[in-house]
């Protein structure tokens, strides 16, 4: 099993993802930090879930497919166990700083986006994985917050952890990723 469990974190880029996340964490936040807003920890999330999600195919669609692989749980795994991390770098980079934002806003935004990811491989391809997140991201830095229903679902990644609304989309959005990208795989 640990030699199974290699060679797929391997085939994936696991290990130069786990190298570069803290760095790519350390460097958004020492450009981000003064001030410490929803905005620069909302996009050191998002950037944290751009390397943890790079690869979410392998190198060979042809290979994979004619495996004996239980493919899905694998795919499950690979998103669930790619949250930790990226939100994990972004809880402690944070503690540097003056002004920590609440775990559940780091991790409200980081299993959100990792959906995302799921959702745009699942629809796009393993390439795209990284558009989905960075749209709605884009769109919710430049959209004004409202107190409509569409307009707190649109800016959810800018938020109150508090917001019901914020949580729950995000939590759709990391289960449907997650669902979608374990039943399905990325797009060939």
């Amino acid at each position: 099993m640990m030699r199974q469990l290699a060679l797929y974190a391997r085939s994936r880029g696991v290990p130069a993802a786990l190298v570069v996340l803290p760095v790519v964490v350390f460097v958004a936040w020492l450009a981000l930090h003064t001030p410490w807003t929803a905005l620069s920890a909302s996009l050191t999330s998002l950037a944290a879930v751009l390397v943890v999600t790079v690869g979410l195919a392998g190198q060979d669609p042809e290979l994979d497919s004619s495996t004996a692989v239980p493919w899905p749980l694998w795919r499950f795994g690979h998103l669930v166990a790619a949250a930790v991390p990226a939100a994990v770098s972004v809880l402690l980079v944070q503690q540097l700083g003056q002004e920590p934002f609440d775990a559940a806003f780091v991790v409200r935004d980081t299993a959100g986006m990792i959906g995302l990811a799921g959702l745009a491989a699942t629809v796009a391809g393993a390439r795209f994985a990284p558009a989905a997140p960075v749209l709605w991201w884009a769109v919710a830095a430049m959209v004004p917050p409202g107190d409509s229903l569409p307009g707190r679902i649109a800016t959810w990644p800018l938020g109150p952890p508090d917001d019901a609304v914020t949580t729950w989309t995000a939590g759709v959005l990391f289960v449907a990723g997650v669902a979608a990208y374990s039943a399905r795989g990325g797009r060939r």
